[in-house]
């Protein structure tokens, strides 16, 4: 006979993982900022990162995927869909990134130490999503052969968008893990 705690976590996370997917949606499809070329101005990492706190490498990698999924058929390329794939790669790379760096930090000694690895986690993660993405846009553009040459002109700007974005998801991560780990503490009793 199952065990009607576990099956009721389960749950739980499967609910939490559907509810990341469609934040992550709603801020990178609805609530995003796009510049004309290849910059877009979002905070769809944040469900990611929170996932990647919360639960498991799996629970963030798959919010990732299908985040990044449902973005891209809501939005699509004008090219259509044939480099979709590439482009799940990123954030899912991100989002295990994210979920090592989260266990570490959840195995920190001291406050100081989690709050630092916290911080490391989550730039390291937006640089590796930027960089990733960065890579998947030049590929996408000689596959598909559009002008690549002028991403290059765009790369300043995809830099501080970055910067910018990892700060505020750094806030972001330490003021709203703490207490949303508090309130999956009260679920599990």
């Amino acid at each position: 006979m199952k065990n009607p705690i576990f099956a009721r976590v389960r749950l739980y996370r499967l609910v939490m993982n559907a509810l990341f997917v469609a934040l992550y949606v709603i801020l990178g499809t609805f609530l995003s900022f796009k510049i004309p070329g290849a910059v877009q101005i979002s905070f769809s990492t944040v469900p990611i990162l929170l996932c990647a706190f919360l639960f498991s490498p799996v629970d963030a990698v798959t919010v990732a995927v299908l985040g990044t999924f449902l973005e891209q058929i809501l939005d699509p390329s004008p090219y259509g869909f044939m480099t979709l794939p590439m482009w799940l790669i990123p954030g899912a790379m991100m989002a295990l990134a994210a979920a090592i760096g989260a266990k570490r930090a959840r195995m920190a000694k001291s406050t100081r130490s989690a709050v630092l690895l916290t911080v490391l986690t989550v730039a390291c993660a937006e640089v590796l999503l930027t960089v990733l993405n960065t890579g998947a846009l030049y590929i996408d553009g000689y596959l598909l052969q559009y002008p690549v040459k002028a991403l290059h002109l765009l790369l300043p700007t995809r830099a501080l968008n970055c910067l910018v974005r990892a700060a505020i998801s750094c806030v972001l991560c330490l003021s709203l893990v703490p207490p949303l780990r508090r309130q999956l503490e009260k679920r599990k009793h």
